[in-house]
Order: structure tokens, then sequence, then C-alpha cells
């Protein structure tokens, strides 16, 4: 009943922010709110669970990524699909909400986000140390990163631009991580999808 009491509460979150009721997950687990009682004391407990939730499953998938082996370029963009999903998955909204209702469950969340963020520059800096990646300045690589996928993982952008969460993970893989220069072959430069 747990599991499906997360599920259920994220489904919420996703639609309707922290504006849902317990009234509302009762429905939807067609389920009685004393049997959601029996698990959580309030919805304010109710948060805190997922958010937990939500953090466990994030640093059992990490681990073996921050900390594997094989190409750094593979593990980092594992990494950042695995930071979208749990990160980005959620509107805005509820960040807004937590920050206005449970300010004790946003600090932990934001600094728990603020860490993961650090792994990420971690993979990066070993990506600089194997020879993967240039030698550049890895802060405002990590300001990029963090604001470019906010504004790319946004719903309504990904509606407008008929995108997933995949599609927009491929695509800072390419601009961040290749760059926008030309790459010349044969003394031409090579025009993607131009021509055909």
């Amino acid at each position: 009943m747990k599991d499906r009491l997360v599920k259920a509460t994220l489904e919420e979150m996703k639609a309707r922010s922290l504006k849902f009721t317990m009234d509302d997950l009762a429905k939807k687990l067609h389920a009685s709110k004393s049997s959601i009682y029996k698990i959580v004391d309030s919805k304010k407990d109710l948060v805190h669970l997922v958010m937990h939730w939500a953090m466990e499953r994030f640093d059992s998938r990490a681990k073996s990524l921050v900390h594997g082996e094989g190409p750094v370029n593979s593990r980092l963009m594992a990494f950042c699909g695995l930071f979208f999903e749990t990160f980005w998955y959620l509107p805005e909204a509820v960040n807004e909400d937590l920050q206005n209702r449970y300010e004790d469950i946003w600090q932990e969340w934001n600094q728990f986000r603020e860490a993961k963020f650090d792994d990420m520059m971690a993979l990066l800096k070993e990506g600089v140390e194997k020879g993967e990646y240039r030698n550049v300045n890895l802060p405002v690589v990590r300001q990029c990163v963090f604001y470019a996928a906010r504004g790319l993982t946004d719903p309504a952008f990904l509606k407008e631009m008929n995108m997933t969460g995949q599609d927009v993970l491929e695509l800072l893989e390419d601009i961040m991580l290749k760059g926008l220069e030309a790459h010349k072959q044969g003394g031409e430069d090579k025009k993607k999808g131009e021509g055909k």
C-alpha cells in the first residue's frame, strides 16, 4: 500500500502541485482515508515520505554512475537523465508550494538537489582529467546545465516542441558536450539535414 500511496501522491503533485486533498488520494486509490492515515499521520508527513522516497531512489540509482567504471560521457548522460527525471518530473509549482507550506521539507529537498549537482560536477571533472572533455570553467558549465535543463524540461515547452524528456537529454548532450561549431570533414563543413 505504501508504494501505491507514493505513486498516487506523485501523480496528484504532478497534476495539482500540493493542492490535492487526502480525499482525492483516497478516491484515486479506491481506499479509505483511514487506510492512508495508518501509513502517514498528516499531509505533511505524506509529502515528507514522498520526497524521501524520491531521494532514496535517486541515490540508489546514482551510486554506480558517480563511482562506476566506463566512459564518463555515458555515465554523465545517464546521471543527467536521472536528475531530470527526479527533479524536473514535478512542476515548478511544487517547489513554490513546498517553500510556502513546508519550509523544512523544502530546505532538505533543495540541499539534496544542490548536492547532486556537485556529483554532476565531479563527473565532469573526472571527464576533464581523463581527457574526455576540454578543460573549461566547470562552475559556468554547472549553471548552464542547471538553467538549460530547467527551461527545456518545462511541460509547456515540451508540449509546444512535441518533445520528451529523453529528446531534451539528447539535445543537451549534442549542444553542451559537442558544441555548435561545425566539424570539418574532407575540407567541407558537415551540414546535417541540409540539401536533402
